[in-house]
């Protein structure tokens, strides 16, 4: 039986790019979780492992990087990439955080992410 596809979150305050980053992941072949704010993703990561964390930085409640502490508690491996439009406000990133900048071309975001995904051995 073929291992399942990688589970990516995505955590973005604005519908509209939770949306597009589900339907291109989800056509691309991912399994794809969406969270609209820090804490639903944390319950998504409680609720069972993540292979990658897509956020956006500046959202109400936690920000990006909050988001990648708090479920870096519960998976202290965990890959994420950190999306802005504002990078100097991001400032420096966590280790094994990839910094991309607003607006996202999808097909970059694809190339990118097998690179932050851990396969299993």
């Amino acid at each position: 039986m073929p291992p399942a596809p990688p589970r990516i979150l995505v955590v973005d305050d604005e519908e509209a790019i939770l949306y597009v980053f589900e339907r291109y992941l989800s056509i691309a072949g991912y399994r794809v979780s969406v969270a609209g704010n820090g804490r639903d993703a944390v319950r998504i990561g409680e609720a069972g492992p993540i292979d990658l964390l897509i956020t956006d930085f500046r959202m109400p409640g936690m920000n990006g990087i909050e988001v990648i502490h708090a479920l870096r508690g519960l998976q202290p491996e965990l890959p994420a990439l950190v999306i802005s439009g504002n990078p100097i406000e991001a400032g420096t990133m966590p280790p094994g955080v990839r910094f991309l900048s607003k607006p996202v071309s999808m097909s970059d975001l694809l190339d990118i992410i097998p690179s932050l995904i851990r396969q299993p051995v």
